[in-house]
């Protein structure tokens, strides 16, 4: 089981976030673009190298983003209109999102096994949440996939409940 903490910058013009292991030390960073048309963010290493894009799809009724790795689509995550719990739809991927708004905590699974729990810290200085990702292949998309959860889920300008 690999830990990972996502903690996203206040007072930032632009999306940006930090993810650091148990002891502290910065894996990734997540900086979305100024001024672009929809969400874009870049999640590069530590010496800034791009490892993984998400890009919002702006042309869509619901949100949606697509997930790449390498230059290649991996998935596209569109949240589904659903009302008291949200729902999502992983194309590409044989997995789902299944998760309590209210209680903050969220799982993702590939219908048998738990590849990632998502857990959002309730009182905290900006977006902070506890990553736990089951297969290190995964780490970045399961992270990919968080940082989409967050911005559509708890981004201050959308609505969340449906």
């Amino acid at each position: 089981m690999i830990d990972l903490f996502m903690k996203q910058k206040m007072f930032s013009f632009k999306d940006t976030f930090h993810i650091y292991d148990r002891d502290e030390q910065e894996h990734f960073k997540v900086e979305g673009r100024f001024f672009s048309l929809g969400d874009s963010l870049q999640l590069t290493d530590s010496s800034g190298k791009t490892l993984v894009s998400i890009e919002q799809k702006v042309m869509s009724f619901l949100p949606r983003y697509v997930i790449s790795i390498d230059g290649k689509t991996v998935c596209e995550v569109t949240k589904k209109l659903a009302f008291f719990k949200p729902k999502f739809e992983i194309s590409g991927l044989n997995w789902e999102i299944d998760g309590d708004l209210w209680k903050n905590e969220f799982q993702l699974t590939d219908g048998e096994n738990v590849r990632m729990s998502v857990s959002k810290k309730w009182l905290s200085w900006g977006d902070s949440y506890h990553l736990q990702i089951a297969n290190k292949e995964d780490v970045l998309i399961c992270t990919a996939i968080a940082i989409v959860l967050d911005m559509v889920l708890y981004d201050d300008d959308d609505e969340s409940l449906f």
